[in-house]
C-alpha cells in the first residue's frame, strides 16, 4: 500500500518547488522574454508597412492627381488649338473670300470696259461705213438700182466687219 511519509512528502514539495523556481527563472522568463521580442518585433514591421502603405496610398493619390491635372491641361490645350485653327481658318477663309470679290469686281470693270471699247469701236466703224456710204450717195446719181446696190453693198460690207 501507499504509505505517506512526512519526510518524504516534505522532500517532494520541496523538489517540487525548486524544480518550479528554477523552471521559472531560466526557461520561462527567457522565453517570454524571446516571446516579447519578436512580438516587438512584429509590431514594428506591422507599424513599418502600415507606414509604407499609408505612404503608398498618399503617392496614388498624388499620382492620380497629377494624372487628371494632367487630362485638364491637355483638354484645354485642345481646346485652344482647336479655337486657334478656327480662328486662323475664319480669316483664311474671309481673306479668301476678298480676295474673290476683288477678282470679281476686277473683272466685271475689265468686261465693262472691254464692251464700252467694243461698242465704241462699232459705233467708229458703222459712222466710217456711214460717210463711205453718203460719199459714194453723192458721188453717183440717185436712182432706185444704185440705192439698192449701195444698200446690199454697206449689209455686206457690215456682215464682214462683224
Amino acid at each position: 500500500m501507499l504509505k505517506i511519509d512526512p519526510v518524504n512528502l516534505i522532500c517532494t514539495v520541496v523538489n517540487l518547488l525548486v524544480l518550479f523556481v528554477a523552471l521559472r527563472v531560466f526557461l520561462f522568463k527567457p522565453v517570454q522574454k524571446i516571446i516579447a521580442d519578436r512580438q516587438a518585433e512584429a509590431d514594428r514591421q506591422l507599424a513599418e508597412a502600415a507606414a509604407k502603405q499609408t505612404e503608398a496610398e498618399t503617392l496614388r493619390d498624388q499620382y492620380s492627381e497629377s494624372l487628371a491635372q494632367a487630362e485638364e491641361e491637355k483638354r484645354q490645350m485642345l481646346k485652344a488649338a482647336r479655337e486657334d485653327a478656327d480662328a486662323q481658318y475664319q480669316r483664311i477663309v474671309g481673306e479668301a473670300k476678298d480676295k474673290a470679290r476683288q477678282i470679281e469686281e476686277k473683272a466685271v470693270a475689265d468686261a465693262h470696259a472691254q464692251k464700252d471699247q467694243i461698242l465704241k469701236n462699232t459705233q467708229q466703224e458703222i459712222g466710217d461705213m456711214v460717210v463711205d456710204a453718203v460719199h459714194k450717195i453723192a458721188a453717183t446719181q440717185k436712182n432706185a438700182e444704185t440705192d439698192k446696190s449701195l444698200y446690199e453693198a454697206f449689209l455686206i460690207k457690215a456682215g464682214e466687219k462683224q
